[in-house]
């Protein structure tokens, strides 16, 4: 079985296709490490950032609403809405029975 040239291109490229993806997602050489406090700082940019996220406090949620009797009083007052018909099959085609303007 003899394969044209143009089929053994496409076979070509395609291998090596996958090995880049292979070599790019499965190579640890991609994964840096997490930003960290403790680290040296390089410049007075790279101190001040650090310095702030070293600030940043854990965000939470005050739950305590949902237990709440006015929370719980609340009643939905959605309207439905009421489907309606589709519209023309192709929206660009001639409008029958109106003429172009000239």
């Amino acid at each position: 079985m003899k394969l044209s040239s143009n089929t053994t291109l496409i076979i070509l490229v395609t291998l090596l296709a996958a090995a880049g993806a292979y070599w790019y997602f499965f190579t640890g050489s991609g994964n840096a490490p997490a930003l960290t406090a403790t680290g040296a700082a390089e410049n007075p940019a790279q101190t001040q950032f650090q310095t702030l996220v070293s600030e940043l406090q854990p965000i939470t949620f005050a739950t305590g609403i949902f237990s709440d009797p006015r929370f719980t009083a609340l009643v939905d007052l959605t309207t439905p809405v009421a489907p309606e018909p589709a519209g023309r099959p192709d929206p660009f085609a001639p409008v029958p029975g109106v003429t172009a303007a000239q």
